[in-house]
């Protein structure tokens, strides 16, 4: 089987073109034939045959993972990874997704959205609080204000923001795939936030596998990402992520879902997949074979 590889894109471009070499070396020891393509945002729109049995898509972020990609494989008849239109472009607006995973019962951070001059400035939500893109991941462009003084440094982009509460506790992401709780992962680093440096580039950032949780909390994790998954309409491997509340007896609050995570070494869905007995070379057959069927 031919498979080709897109890595790179523009907002998440470096974990994506290592993600698309982490992918590459696996599918070669899978034994089918590869071709990695490095492109930018545009680039893909210019390929004129795609002459493939199959798209892996490792475009994490940006086109690659709102929708846009995803309709042009549909028109060009071109199976591919990952979840399809509608799901991709609902999840990655954390406005949409949250507002779907609250009507169906599911603990999110109350945000509130619009131009960060204005929602900042107007004091819309009381310290601390966390500052992110509406879309976008690999904790890029998040920040926690903390005070007068953040609040005063922080450099306003021109994009519309989501402003969060800033939720005490313990960070946890569960991989979904398809409909099956593949399992958890908590991680722990050393400044508040689970930010792009403490992901990728820290020595600090610990993770591990919980087993202290009590089984309620276990049950509820497992039951609001399936649930999230199910709610959107995903497919394939999804990571879903929450903030267990100190202050609320470590109840889970569902940050956001990611229908495209990342399969660099950093990454969570192989460390947590490795944890559940099953190797990378094996999740990227398990993610080629759903892709196909």
């Amino acid at each position: 089987m031919h498979i080709t590889i897109l890595s790179g894109g523009m907002s998440e471009r470096e974990v994506s073109l290592l993600s698309g070499k982490a992918v590459k070396d696996a599918i070669i020891q899978l034994g089918h034939d590869v071709k990695l393509i490095n492109i930018n945002n545009k680039d893909v729109f210019n390929i004129k045959n795609f002459n493939t049995d199959l798209i892996f898509n490792a475009l994490h972020g940006g086109i690659g993972e709102n929708g846009i990609i995803q309709s042009f494989f549909e028109v060009k008849g071109v199976p591919y990874t990952g979840s399809g239109v509608l799901a991709s472009a609902l999840a990655m607006n954390k406005v949409f997704s949250k507002q779907i995973f609250k009507s169906i019962g599911i603990s999110v951070a109350e945000g509130i959205n619009g131009p960060a001059d204005k929602i900042i400035s107007d004091n819309a939500l009381e310290y601390p609080y966390i500052v992110k893109p509406i879309d976008g991941g690999s904790s890029i462009n998040i920040h926690l204000i903390k005070d007068d003084t953040d609040k005063n440094n922080f450099i306003y982009p021109k994009d519309e923001v989501l402003i969060e509460p800033f939720i005490e506790g313990r960070e946890v992401s569960v991989a979904i795939f398809n409909k099956n709780v593949i399992g958890m992962i908590e991680i722990k680093y050393q400044d508040k936030i689970y930010d792009y440096t403490a992901k990728y580039s820290s020595d600090d950032t610990k993770y591990i596998f919980p087993t202290d949780l009590n089984k309620n909390i276990q049950s509820l994790l497992h039951e609001n990402a399936l649930k999230a998954h199910s709610s959107l309409g995903c497919k394939g491997i999804t990571r879903v992520d929450f903030r267990l509340d100190s202050k609320n007896n470590f109840l889970p609050i569902l940050l956001e879902i990611n229908t495209l995570p990342g399969l660099t070494s950093h990454s969570l869905v192989p460390k947590i997949f490795q944890n559940a007995g099953i190797d990378f070379v094996k999740l990227i057959s398990m993610i080629i074979e759903d892709a196909l069927n």
